[in-house]
């Protein structure tokens, strides 16, 4: 909070001048709120989070860079509230802006009102959602609930034929580089599915997921 007004600093990262300018008007009329800065870029952004603020307003697509950088900077500083505004409302990028720390989640499409009324929700501790998003949102967390409590699979059974192979060639000690050449596949993709593995096993280390395979019988 600025010390000469009392008032919330906010810096805005947009890239579309029009969008930019809608939401300036937004800030500069709440009465809370004191522009810092409208950054137009990913590379202007990130010199703008040099500056003493409070409220971080920004987009995810911003052409040269991604916002969710900034929006797990700001939540790492601990004291910083963070409002993500965008035209991405798929399941995948709310998810990505939740977990990086967002605190609210608004669509473009939104009317002023509704940026205005998200952004006093966030001041006051909540944590808004453009209904459409909400609506996107409820549906995967059924259809989510609904296939474990109908799956009886284990993790280990989940694993892909891929997977199981890189975790047999893993088992025998063979390092990633070394399951890739073997495989004919880039590290990279090896790395991608030991993280898989990993996710569906609920374990950390290749030691953890080899034990768990064999105890599953999945490997021998």
């Amino acid at each position: 909070m600025s010390a000469d007004t009392g008032k919330i600093r906010t810096i805005l990262i947009e890239d579309v001048p029009m969008a930019r300018a809608a939401f300036t008007d937004v800030i500069e009329q709440h009465p809370r709120l004191e522009l810092v800065q409208a950054a137009a870029s990913w590379a202007e952004g990130k010199r703008a989070l040099e500056r003493s603020y409070d409220l971080l307003i920004t987009d995810l697509d911003l052409g040269d860079g991604t916002g969710l950088d900034f929006v797990e900077q700001a939540s790492k500083a601990g004291d910083k509230k963070v409002i993500v505004i965008t035209v991405l409302g798929d399941v995948k990028s709310v998810m990505a802006s939740v977990e990086a720390g967002a605190d609210g989640y608004v669509l473009k499409s939104a009317q002023p009102e509704e940026l205005k009324s998200a952004i006093s929700t966030v001041l006051e501790g909540g944590s808004p959602i453009s209904a459409a998003v909400a609506g996107h949102l409820l549906k995967k967390i059924r259809s989510e609930t609904a296939d474990e409590n109908s799956s009886t699979d284990t993790p280990v059974t989940r694993l892909t034929a891929r997977e199981v192979e890189i975790l047999t060639e893993l088992a025998r000690g063979f390092t990633n580089k070394e399951v890739a050449r073997q495989l004919g596949i880039s590290p990279y993709t090896v790395a991608e599915h030991v993280k898989a593995i990993y996710r569906k096993m609920a374990v950390s280390t290749r030691s953890e997921a080899v034990s768990q395979a064999y105890r599953e019988g999945l490997i021998r």
